[in-house]
């Protein structure tokens, strides 16, 4: 399973497994991730699964919904963008990290998942 390591101050804070897809970042509470940042849009940008054409293997997109402030990968703004692990994504003022396996920087993470809308917990770090 795919997910995103929070960076907080360059340093990573929590890990978010992407479980469903497609899986849906923005402001609103009805995302599968929802950033308390007011640079992003309600819905902001969507990461989707798809299988590579060559190689039959998932890989994840990344796309642009129109936001105002734009979706950036490693410094650039897209409209879609096929994810590589370790690619650094900003929505806003907020950086995650891309990374296809869930053990990535599991140590020095904790994870949050989603109970309902807009309501997170966080579990230790592992």
């Amino acid at each position: 399973m795919a997910i995103l390591v929070h960076y907080k101050n360059n340093s990573p804070s929590v890990k978010i497994p992407m479980e469903s897809m497609p899986f849906c970042i923005g402001r609103g509470d009805m995302n599968e991730l929802s950033v308390d940042d007011d640079l992003a849009s309600r819905e902001h940008a969507i990461v989707e699964k798809v299988t590579g054409q060559q190689s039959g293997s998932t890989e994840y997109v990344l796309r642009d919904c129109s936001s105002t402030n734009g979706t950036f990968v490693n410094g650039e703004r897209i409209s879609a963008h096929l994810l590589m692990e370790g690619d650094t994504i900003r929505i806003g003022r907020t950086f995650f990290r891309f990374f296809k396996n869930a053990q990535s920087e599991l140590n020095e993470t904790v994870i949050m998942k989603r109970i309902l809308p807009g309501i997170f917990y966080t579990t230790p770090k592992k």
